[in-house]
């Protein structure tokens, strides 16, 4: 009896230590590859409190999306204006809703010279094994994010709002085809 309380307080430690780096965990195992782009994001306006800068602005974008959407795999819009009222959407919904959101907040920030959002389609890769080539649906054949990119410094932040929602990691790590 004292071998299965051991190995249950193991096998208990060890998943909440998962859960605790599951952000790291799937940035170091998960990458993303961007193989295309959506259409312009357009901003949503939104009223901010005080002084925000791309952080604050992303949390709060994320944040955001994840109340108001829920995910649906049936046919849904895709116009962030309707999703910004709350409806089911699929990953490009929530990625064209997340993004004009962004990018409404920095506009409003007086950022959004400085920083460019863009709604794009991403491919999962562990490795270099695709994932998505485990599907047959064309359904999953492809994943929409939001990149960010900082036109000072070229720097780029990828967000997944689809996989935030689910399990609350909303950065990923992304790497080019070569």
């Amino acid at each position: 009896m004292r071998v299965f309380w051991r190995l249950f307080l193991l096998l208990l430690l060890g998943a909440v230590f998962l859960w605790l780096t599951r952000a790291w965990t799937f940035r170091s195992v998960v990458h993303y590859r961007i193989v295309g782009e959506r259409g312009e994001v357009r901003p949503i306006p939104v009223s901010t409190f005080g002084s925000m800068d791309l952080d604050l602005a992303i949390d709060a974008a994320l944040d955001t999306t994840a109340v108001r959407l829920h995910f649906s795999t049936g046919a849904v819009s895709n116009d962030p204006r309707k999703l910004g009222q709350g409806s089911p959407a699929n990953c490009i919904g929530y990625a064209a809703l997340c993004a004009s959101l962004l990018k409404g907040q920095l506009e409003t920030a007086g950022l959004g010279d400085r920083y460019m959002v863009e709604a794009v389609i991403g491919k999962l890769y562990m490795g270099e094994q695709d994932l998505h080539a485990f599907f047959t649906s064309p359904f999953w054949k492809d994943h929409d994010v939001v990149r960010i990119t900082d036109l000072a410094s070229n720097e780029v932040i990828v967000l997944d709002p689809t996989l935030y929602d689910h399990v609350g990691i909303g950065r990923v790590s992304v790497r080019s085809r070569n």
